[in-house]
Protein backbone atom coordinates (compact mmCIF):
# COMPACT_ATOMS: atom_id res chain seq x y z
CA UNK A 1 0.00 0.00 0.00
CA UNK A 2 1.07 3.12 -1.42
CA UNK A 3 1.03 5.95 2.46
CA UNK A 4 1.24 9.26 2.80
CA UNK A 5 4.45 8.97 4.15
CA UNK A 6 6.11 7.07 0.92
CA UNK A 7 4.83 10.20 -1.04
CA UNK A 8 6.37 12.43 0.89
CA UNK A 9 9.90 10.84 0.94
CA UNK A 10 9.62 9.88 -2.84
CA UNK A 11 8.98 13.89 -2.96
CA UNK A 12 12.18 14.80 -0.75
CA UNK A 13 14.15 12.39 -2.95
CA UNK A 14 13.25 14.81 -6.28
CA UNK A 15 13.87 18.10 -4.25
CA UNK A 16 17.64 16.48 -3.73
CA UNK A 17 18.15 16.08 -6.89
CA UNK A 18 16.61 19.05 -9.02
CA UNK A 19 17.97 22.48 -7.98
CA UNK A 20 15.92 24.67 -6.32
CA UNK A 21 14.39 27.49 -8.26
CA UNK A 22 16.12 29.93 -6.26
CA UNK A 23 19.13 28.29 -7.29
CA UNK A 24 18.10 27.96 -10.93
CA UNK A 25 17.16 31.93 -10.96
CA UNK A 26 20.66 32.58 -9.67
CA UNK A 27 22.44 30.30 -11.66
CA UNK A 28 20.80 31.90 -15.15
CA UNK A 29 21.37 35.10 -13.70
CA UNK A 30 25.23 34.45 -13.09
CA UNK A 31 25.11 32.92 -16.18
CA UNK A 32 23.78 36.13 -17.76
CA UNK A 33 25.88 38.37 -15.92
CA UNK A 34 28.87 36.51 -17.37
CA UNK A 35 27.61 36.16 -20.78
CA UNK A 36 27.32 39.95 -21.29
CA UNK A 37 30.89 41.08 -19.28
CA UNK A 38 32.55 38.36 -21.91
CA UNK A 39 33.64 35.58 -19.24
CA UNK A 40 33.33 33.37 -21.84
CA UNK A 41 34.76 30.37 -20.11
CA UNK A 42 32.83 31.04 -16.97
CA UNK A 43 29.55 31.72 -19.21
CA UNK A 44 30.07 28.36 -20.78
CA UNK A 45 30.39 26.59 -17.55
CA UNK A 46 27.50 28.55 -15.85
CA UNK A 47 25.09 27.80 -19.24
CA UNK A 48 26.10 24.28 -19.48
CA UNK A 49 24.63 23.69 -15.92
CA UNK A 50 21.26 25.06 -17.01
CA UNK A 51 21.13 22.72 -19.81
CA UNK A 52 21.40 19.76 -17.49
CA UNK A 53 19.04 21.47 -15.41
CA UNK A 54 16.43 22.89 -17.59
CA UNK A 55 17.65 21.22 -20.92
CA UNK A 56 14.12 22.20 -22.49
CA UNK A 57 15.14 25.86 -22.61
CA UNK A 58 15.99 26.87 -26.56
CA UNK A 59 17.40 30.10 -25.04
CA UNK A 60 20.24 28.41 -23.00
CA UNK A 61 21.46 26.11 -26.25
CA UNK A 62 21.13 29.70 -27.97
CA UNK A 63 23.73 31.05 -25.75
CA UNK A 64 25.63 28.00 -25.41
CA UNK A 65 26.29 28.24 -29.52
CA UNK A 66 27.00 31.59 -28.91
CA UNK A 67 29.36 30.59 -26.66
CA UNK A 68 31.16 27.85 -28.80
CA UNK A 69 31.27 30.09 -31.88
CA UNK A 70 33.57 32.75 -30.33
CA UNK A 71 35.51 30.12 -29.06
CA UNK A 72 36.21 28.99 -32.99
CA UNK A 73 34.07 25.46 -32.06
CA UNK A 74 31.87 25.58 -34.88
CA UNK A 75 30.86 21.96 -34.54
CA UNK A 76 29.77 22.27 -30.93
CA UNK A 77 27.83 25.56 -31.79
CA UNK A 78 25.99 23.77 -34.79
CA UNK A 79 24.91 21.18 -32.29
CA UNK A 80 23.81 23.68 -29.58
CA UNK A 81 21.89 26.08 -32.43
CA UNK A 82 19.82 22.62 -33.67
CA UNK A 83 19.11 21.79 -29.98
CA UNK A 84 17.97 24.91 -29.48
CA UNK A 85 15.57 25.06 -32.90
CA UNK A 86 14.44 21.63 -32.12
CA UNK A 87 13.13 22.97 -28.75
CA UNK A 88 12.01 26.56 -30.76
CA UNK A 89 11.93 25.95 -34.69
CA UNK A 90 11.16 29.19 -35.34
CA UNK A 91 13.63 31.66 -33.87
CA UNK A 92 15.26 33.62 -36.74
CA UNK A 93 18.56 34.41 -34.69
CA UNK A 94 19.10 30.88 -33.93
CA UNK A 95 18.85 30.36 -37.82
CA UNK A 96 20.68 33.08 -38.51
CA UNK A 97 23.83 32.05 -36.47
CA UNK A 98 23.49 28.08 -37.50
CA UNK A 99 23.85 29.40 -41.16
CA UNK A 100 26.85 31.98 -40.46
CA UNK A 101 28.73 28.95 -38.89
CA UNK A 102 27.41 26.53 -41.43
CA UNK A 103 28.82 29.46 -44.19
CA UNK A 104 32.07 29.23 -42.03
CA UNK A 105 32.78 25.43 -41.65
CA UNK A 106 32.61 26.18 -45.57
CA UNK A 107 34.54 28.47 -46.14
CA UNK A 108 37.15 26.98 -44.08
CA UNK A 109 36.86 23.59 -46.21
CA UNK A 110 36.81 25.84 -49.20
CA UNK A 111 40.74 27.08 -48.25
CA UNK A 112 41.84 23.24 -47.32
CA UNK A 113 41.02 22.03 -50.61
CA UNK A 114 42.32 24.84 -52.10
CA UNK A 115 45.59 24.41 -50.38
CA UNK A 116 45.41 20.64 -51.37
CA UNK A 117 44.82 21.72 -55.03
CA UNK A 118 47.21 21.88 -58.03
CA UNK A 119 47.44 25.59 -59.40
CA UNK A 120 46.78 23.79 -62.63
CA UNK A 121 43.76 21.59 -61.49
CA UNK A 122 40.36 23.42 -63.04
CA UNK A 123 39.28 23.10 -59.52
CA UNK A 124 41.76 25.47 -58.07
CA UNK A 125 40.15 28.55 -59.87
CA UNK A 126 36.72 27.52 -58.42
CA UNK A 127 37.73 27.06 -54.94
CA UNK A 128 39.65 30.42 -55.20
CA UNK A 129 36.29 31.89 -56.66
CA UNK A 130 34.27 30.85 -54.17
CA UNK A 131 36.75 31.42 -51.22
CA UNK A 132 36.86 35.50 -52.61
CA UNK A 133 32.89 35.32 -52.69
CA UNK A 134 32.45 33.73 -49.00
CA UNK A 135 35.11 35.99 -47.97
CA UNK A 136 33.45 39.23 -48.45
CA UNK A 137 30.30 38.45 -46.36
CA UNK A 138 31.06 40.15 -43.15
CA UNK A 139 29.71 37.31 -40.78
CA UNK A 140 32.10 34.92 -42.83
CA UNK A 141 35.28 36.85 -43.56
CA UNK A 142 35.71 37.87 -40.04
CA UNK A 143 36.41 33.88 -39.42
CA UNK A 144 40.12 33.55 -38.49
CA UNK A 145 41.92 31.09 -40.88
CA UNK A 146 41.50 27.72 -39.28
CA UNK A 147 43.61 27.59 -36.17
CA UNK A 148 43.64 31.13 -35.81
CA UNK A 149 42.15 32.67 -32.49
CA UNK A 150 38.46 33.57 -33.22
CA UNK A 151 37.11 37.08 -33.31
CA UNK A 152 34.55 38.87 -30.93
CA UNK A 153 32.12 39.31 -33.76
CA UNK A 154 28.86 38.94 -31.45
CA UNK A 155 26.28 36.01 -32.96
CA UNK A 156 22.99 37.10 -32.49
CA UNK A 157 21.68 36.72 -29.36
Amino acid sequence: MFTAGAALAGCAAVDEVLPQRSDLFQLSNDAQLAYEAGEDARAEKLYQALARSAPNDPEIWLRLGNLYARANRPDAAADAYQRALALKSNDARVWHNLAVVRLRQGWAALIQANAALDAQDPLYRETERMIGHLGQMPAVGAQPAPGAPASRQEPKR
